[in-house]
């Protein structure tokens, strides 16, 4: 893996490690916040790595995957990333929150599988050039 790929991978793992802390300690939020930072920047490590240009500064998962130019095929993936897009906007920014709240594992379960699906495949990627 290049220097570059490298360095947002590694910052990709520590949100991912974050993430599953915060998730074991009933921080649901930041556990979904931390989620989609390890996605973002595992994408932008794929884009570093496959496509050899600095990744856009954005943090729609859908576009970012989409720049990787990886060949996805679960289309609905694309669907997926834009929800835990908008999840990621509702922990960061209370006033958009409403009335959604993070107050169980349960409440998030269905956010975590396509997480990890997704993730451990980038990475699989990434780990086996």
């Amino acid at each position: 893996m290049k220097v570059d790929s490298q360095i947002w991978f590694e910052q990709a793992e520590e949100h991912y490690r974050d993430a599953e802390f915060c998730l074991n300690g009933a921080r649901y939020g930041l556990s979904l916040y931390s989620y989609h930072q390890a996605l973002e920047k595992i994408f932008k490590a794929a884009i570093v790595e496959f496509i050899h240009k600095i990744p856009p500064k954005s943090h729609k998962l859908d576009f970012l995957l989409k720049e990787t130019e990886l060949t996805v095929n679960n289309s609905r993936w694309y669907e997926e990333l834009a929800i835990i897009t908008q999840h990621f906007w509702r922990v960061r920014y209370p006033d958009i929150r409403l009335t959604k709240t993070y107050s169980s594992k349960e409440k998030i379960k269905l956010i975590v599988i396509n997480f990890h699906k997704i993730y451990l495949w980038v990475k699989n990627k990434l780990i086996n050039i």
